[in-house]
């Protein structure tokens, strides 16, 4: 039996495809405490575009507890690069496990990742100044209490969730700048994790 190259053609564009719709969309999900919220941080994966995407709360690790806390119904994916994405959720239950899960609109379901929110934060509050940001020449300074010498990554954020900026920082003596000469008016979110702890508060520009 002879196969014509068209039909091997069809064949592997086919498992390609299927591995398109199978594979993983929902990326580098994870929650962190950031003060007395819990962040949330995931991206979508390159594929075939969502119908918008939820991010479900509960106290119970069951699918049953579940509600949900951001609904975003807009188009998702299908940019051609990955898309990160970004939710504060202030309304955790204080001294309890809180429990968290994606859903991309039809198309994928996370598992479910729990943290513990405690009681008392105030020794990781993230502090920016100058605030608001009045002149180009004005450089962010940033102070977290009782962090010393730390390496911290993260991001910068527009007020929307947008990643405009990758950071890298290292505190000296819990301080650190981010040179914020390029942005334009409004209103931004530094986003930094040391690994263990998140932290994260806003900022103004107005020049």
């Amino acid at each position: 039996m002879v196969v014509s190259k068209k039909y091997i053609l069809k064949i592997v564009l086919l498992f390609f495809l299927v591995s398109i719709i199978k594979a993983q969309r929902i990326q580098n999900f994870n929650v962190y405490v950031a003060g007395t919220s819990v962040s949330v941080r995931f991206t979508i994966g390159i594929g075939v575009q969502c119908s918008g995407y939820k991010i479900w709360h509960s106290l119970d690790s069951t699918n049953f507890g579940f509600t949900p806390i951001y609904d975003f119904p807009g188009i998702c994916g299908g940019s051609g690069s990955p898309e990160d994405v970004s939710y504060n959720h202030n309304s955790p239950a204080i001294d309890r496990v809180n429990f968290y899960k994606v859903e991309l609109v039809p198309v994928e379901t996370s598992p479910i990742k729990r943290i513990y929110v405690p009681i008392s934060t105030t020794n990781v509050r993230l502090f920016l100044f100058p605030n608001p940001i009045v002149q180009i020449s004005d450089i962010l300074n940033l102070k977290i209490v009782n962090i010393g010498t730390t390496r911290l990554v993260g991001f910068l954020y527009t007020q929307f969730g947008k990643k405009l900026k990758e950071l890298d920082l290292t505190t000296q003596q819990d301080l650190a700048s981010i040179n914020v000469y390029d942005l334009s008016d409004g209103m931004y979110v530094v986003w930094l994790t040391d690994g263990n702890q998140a932290y994260s508060s806003k900022f103004i520009v107005i020049r």
